[in-house]
């Protein structure tokens, strides 16, 4: 955080992670949420959460279906709409984040930024009703994750001041590719681009594909589906080793960053070609171009620094944490008393209509 700032909280939801930033703090869950008869939600994965030391209904894969019409049906009948569930787990994952101590007064979400305008609409209809985020004096902002990033980047390690700037955003799910002006403090040119094709899950694929092939008289069917399931979480270790590592082993498969940047080549130079499309959508030259700013979980990867920097002759900036910067943007955003443009402020929901 930066010096000055006050107490704060930056949280930041995403369909592959849940993320809470404070001063001295920062923590990760999967969107999962587990709810009880006699004590509040929880959020994550046993592996991740203590607290979850008793039976609950367990409720999954909210995070995409917030703004959609269709409620959500859990196993015993009941149903729930998604962005209250959604509401739910960054409530308490702020209580996490804090210990279980009363929430600070200045908290910022980030959310997709090629999320649909209704989708945020109904984010923060949810968390106006939300107790701990109404009637309040300073109230909850929402902000683009991209826009939260660039919080985080400017203070370390720093970005141009003039130019055009792309956001590209490696999600599990896909990537998104955000167009920022750096003169105009940093706001949007057009809107988001979301590129499937290219995401966590199919980096997450690649290995486990290299590893199938590798062992032995197995097939995909070999493992087992809980087996299975296992071995693809082993792959997203893996994946995350060879961003530090040029070589790791699972399974007693030796796996190198070459074969990992070979293997998803294909699908690189695709998402380098949308991303060319959207520069060219939004009539950005390469000649505008300042910087190229990469977080996400993929943004560690050197194969994708590389290609993007030899393509566009640019500096590639990410942050040490790039799958935390949203969180940390937005709580950097959150310590400072000032009024940016895509900020929107969730007030009581009696007040939001």
């Amino acid at each position: 955080m930066a010096e000055g700032a006050g107490p704060a909280l930056g949280l930041s939801i995403g369909s592959t992670n849940l993320a809470a930033v404070t001063a001295d703090l920062a923590i990760t869950r999967k969107p999962v949420l587990t709810l009880f008869r006699r004590r509040s939600p929880e959020v994550g994965v046993p592996a991740e959460n203590p607290k979850l030391d008793e039976r609950g209904l367990v409720i999954t894969d909210f995070v995409d279906q917030v703004g959609d019409p269709v409620v959500i049906e859990a196993v015993d009948g009941s149903v729930h709409r998604s962005e209250v569930l959604a509401a739910e787990a960054l409530r308490a994952l702020a209580y996490t984040a804090t210990g279980g101590r009363p929430l600070p007064d200045s908290v910022a979400i980030t959310y997709p930024a090629h999320w649909e305008r209704r989708a945020v609409d109904e984010l923060g209809s949810a968390l106006s009703r939300v107790s701990e985020w109404s009637n309040r004096a300073r109230p909850l902002t929402l902000i683009p994750d991209a826009t939260a990033a660039l919080f985080a980047v400017r203070a370390n390690p720093g970005l141009p001041d003039t130019g055009i700037v792309a956001v590209c955003d490696f999600g599990g799910s896909g990537t998104s590719v955000t167009v920022v002006d750096a003169a105009g403090e940093y706001q949007p040119v057009g809107t988001t681009g979301r590129y499937l094709d290219f995401s966590g899950d199919l980096l997450d694929q690649v290995m486990l594909t290299a590893v199938l092939a590798n062992l032995p008289g197995t097939g995909v069917s070999g493992p087992g589906v809980p087996r299975l399931a296992r071995l693809r979480a082993e792959c997203r270790t893996a994946k995350e080793q060879l961003s530090a590592a040029t070589v790791t082993t699972l399974l007693d498969v030796q796996i190198t960053r070459a074969e990992l940047r070979d293997a998803i080549g294909d699908s690189l130079a695709n998402f380098l070609a949308f991303v060319e499309t959207r520069l060219r959508y939004n009539g950005i030259r390469d000649s505008d171009l300042a910087a190229m700013v990469l977080i996400g979980g993929g943004a560690s990867l050197p194969a994708v620094t590389a290609v993007l920097s030899r393509r566009f002759r640019v500096p590639v900036v990410t942050t040490p944490r790039p799958h935390l910067a949203a969180a940390v943007g937005g709580a950097l955003r959150a310590s400072r008393d000032v009024n940016d443009a895509g900020v929107i402020p969730v007030r009581p929901a009696a007040l939001a209509r």
